[in-house]
Order: C-alpha cells, then sequence, then structure tokens
C-alpha cells in the first residue's frame, strides 16, 4: 500500500487520525529522527518497505553498472567520464536556469587537465571539483569552513553584488523563494539558525547508524531546506549530493544523476514542498522515498546507455574484422597499427563528448608515442575516414562516411553521443 502523508490522513478522517498516525510513525521502530526542524516539527523518517526496495534497486543496479563498466577499455572510460562531466555540470545548470553550453564547459574541463589553453574562467572551478571527485582527491566536507569553500568553488565567478553572502560564513539576511504567486519556501532565518541546520547535515552524515542512501538525500534536504545562501543553492547541494553519493555508488552512477533530476524537476521540487508541508509535521519519508526512486532512475539510465554503447563497439570491432579480411574493402591490407588508431577513434565516436578523441588519448590507448600515432592519423584522414576538428589539442573523429563504414549510422549516434 502507498505511503500516506499526514497531509491525506488529516483531509480524508481528521485531525486526532492525523495525530495518532503521527505518534505512531514517530515512536516506530523503523522510524530515523534527526535534531533538525521543519517548521515547527522535527524531523523524521520511516524506512518503509518501498524506500527498502529503492535501495536494494539502487545497489543492484550498481552492481550491474560496474559489471559492465569494468569491462571498458580504460581509453573508452576516459572519453566516456568527460562526457558525463559535461552534461553533469550542463544539467545542473539548466536545472538552476544558469546559461551554459557544453561547448564551454568542455574548454575549461580541457584547461582544467592541462589539455589546452582557455580564456574561459566560468565553471573552471567546478569542472576541477568534479574531476576531484572522481579521481578521489577530494575531502567531503567536515565543518562549516569547508562548506562554504565548496560553496565558493562551485560558483565561482558567478554570484556577485547583492546575491553574495554577507553574513560570516553565510547569509545574514532572509530569503523567500516564490513561485509567481506565493511564497514556496522560507530558507533558515538567521545565520545562526543556518549554521545549526548545517552542523546537524553534517553530524548526521557521519552516523553509521543511518543507512548511507538514506543519509545522503537527508543531507540534501536539510541543506536545500536551510538555503545557507541567496543564490546558487541549488548546484552546491546538487555536488554535495554528488559527493556523499561516492561512499556507496561509482563515479559514473552520480554523474548521471542532475541530467535525470533535470527530466524529473518537478517531482523533485514537489518532493520538498510535501516535505515541508506544515501539514506533513517534519515527515521526510515521501522526500526520501522520491529521491531514492530518482536516483534508481539514474542508474537504470547508465546502465541502459552502457549496454546500447558496449553493443555498438562489439559489432563495430566485428565490422573492423570483417573489412580488414575482405580483399575488396577499402580497408584490405591497412596496417594492423592504422586500424587500432581507427578503432580508437571509433570508441570516442561512440562514448565521447562530440565522437572526438585528441591524440595524447590515442597514443596513451595504444601505448605509442604521438610521433607514432600522427602519420596513422593522417592516413585516416585522407581516406576520409576520419577528420580532424581542432588543432590545439589535436582532435578527430569519425567522418560520416567513416561511420557508415564502420556501421555506426546517424540515427544511432543521435540517440548515444552527447550533442555540443
Amino acid at each position: 500500500m502507498a505511503y500516506r502523508t499526514l497531509k491525506s490522513i488529516f483531509h480524508q478522517k481528521d485531525r486526532e487520525a492525523a495525530d495518532r498516525e503521527e505518534t505512531a510513525r514517530r515512536t516506530s521502530p523503523s522510524a530515523l529522527h534527526w535534531n533538525f526542524t521543519i517548521g515547527e516539527f522535527t524531523m523524521f523518517c520511516l524506512v518503509t518497505p518501498e524506500i527498502a526496495v529503492h535501495i536494494e534497486q539502487i545497489m543492484v543496479l550498481e552492481n550491474r553498472a560496474r559489471e559492465l563498466w569494468n569491462r571498458l577499455p580504460r581509453g573508452v572510460r576516459h572519453h566516456y567520464l568527460r562526457s558525463m562531466i559535461i552534461e553533469e555540470i550542463h544539467a545542473t545548470n539548466e536545472i538552476e536556469s544558469v546559461y551554459s553550453t557544453r561547448q564551454e564547459i568542455a574548454e575549461v574541463l580541457d584547461a582544467v587537465n592541462g589539455l589546452a589553453p582557455s580564456e574561459r574562467h566560468r565553471f573552471r572551478e567546478m569542472a576541477r571539483l568534479y574531476v576531484a571527485l572522481i579521481d578521489g582527491k577530494s575531502e567531503i566536507p567536515g565543518g562549516l569552513d569547508a562548506l562554504r569553500t565548496v560553496y565558493d568553488d562551485v560558483t565561482a565567478g558567478e554570484i556577485t553584488g547583492q546575491d553574495a553572502p554577507d553574513g560570516t560564513r553565510f547569509r545574514a539576511g532572509t530569503v523567500r523563494i516564490f513561485d509567481g504567486q506565493k511564497v514556496v519556501h522560507q530558507g533558515s532565518p538567521s545565520e545562526e539558525d543556518i549554521e545549526e541546520g548545517l552542523q546537524e547535515m553534517l553530524r548526521q552524515s557521519r552516523d553509521e547508524s543511518i543507512p548511507a542512501l538514506i543519509r545522503a538525500v537527508s543531507a540534501h534536504f536539510i541543506f536545500e531546506n536551510v538555503h545557507p545562501f541567496y543564490d546558487g543553492n541549488g548546484r552546491t547541494g546538487r555536488y554535495l549530493l554528488a559527493m556523499d553519493l561516492t561512499r556507496s555508488l561509482s563515479p559514473a552512477a552520480w554523474l548521471s544523476l542532475s541530467a535525470t533530476i533535470a527530466d524529473n524537476k518537478d517531482r523533485y521540487y514537489t518532493a520538498f514542498q510535501n516535505a515541508e508541508n506544515p501539514m506533513n509535521r517534519g515527515d521526510a519519508t515521501t522526500f526520501v522515498s522520491e529521491l531514492l526512486d530518482i536516483i534508481a532512475e539514474a542508474q537504470g539510465r547508465l546502465c541502459t546507455d552502457l549496454e546500447l554503447r558496449t553493443a555498438q563497439m562489439a559489432r563495430m570491432f566485428e565490422r573492423i574484422t570483417e573489412l580488414d579480411t575482405d580483399e575488396k574493402s577499402p580497408l584490405a591490407g591497412t596496417p594492423k597499427d592504422t586500424l587500432t588508431v581507427l578503432s580508437i577513434i571509433g570508441q570516442a565516436s561512440l562514448f565521447g563528448e562530440r565522437g572526438e578523441v585528441d591524440l595524447d588519448a590515442i597514443a596513451s590507448s595504444t601505448g605509442k608515442s604521438k610521433q607514432y600515432v600522427r602519420p596513422k592519423t593522417v592516413d585516416l584522414v585522407n581516406r576520409c575516414l576520419v577528420e580532424q576538428t581542432s588543432g590545439r589539442p589535436l582532435r578527430f573523429r569519425l567522418t560520416a562516411q567513416g561511420r557508415e563504414l564502420l556501421g555506426l549510422d546517424d540515427g544511432d549516434q543521435e540517440n548515444i553521443v552527447q550533442q555540443a
């Protein structure tokens, strides 16, 4: 039976029924409690069968995703993670109506990775954060100063004027969120209240008596409910959620989250509003359930995407083998090393951002020097199978003729390649 909100019980029955149900829920052995108030009520959550199922789904899908991931060549993983970082930053900006393009994010990501200089500064710190998170070089904030540092990095150069924090660490004034007609959310009223709420968020994130995935989504709720800044809370909160999820999930899993949230934006915001509704008396169960369901959906999408791309890659390898052994094919008699370079560029077409791969990545994947592989790319360009897309760094991708030859038609490409 679906979990009913206290608000629905009140409307269907009466206040006494809602009172009895609230007491039963708060005193249940499956109840989790936080020293945090939602309006006038302390926050709690029941670990319902539905929540247990969501957690099981996420972990089953996580095991499947890891299995698929471990089958991929190292170079392919690099391409895929790069495209996912770009999509994650673009999606988290889009949710907050912050304009960005995948192209500018790709440029600053190149700068962060030392591949090419860039005059762009927007989103550079955000890109650096996500790269560090993937590399395991980020530490989950342990204090209020660390939280402020994360905010500064996520929003670097984006928050100015009246929207900049004006308290010791956070905002000193009040903040209200409108939907155009009425107030839908009001953050903690003072910096002291903000700090108390965030301290509880940090405390519960270390509480191993609470399941890790519930801790992650509960911390996300507390952060967004407190609303410690005038602007940039959403982007910072989702980055912190990604950090928390690193405790349980692989990078490809949490990097697919913001895009799924963007596609479920109404569900996402409705979950917050339900938990904050005074008639639900601090019951965050529906919020936890909804967010876990969205994470499970993101995991499912990831597995489907990896399965599709992996199948395409297998067919591409088979096609190259067939063409190599067919005396009448355009690839007949092609040196093995050149075919290897072609397959690497083909893999980038399937897994990379805009289907491109740079010369450094090709050399790394082959185990050869750039000087050795460069003539192979020239040969493929001369055959009109590959085109050079940039000079600094040198990047290549399959031409339309190359995609057709390898069995990668444009219809499939539209489904699996992130477009700039």
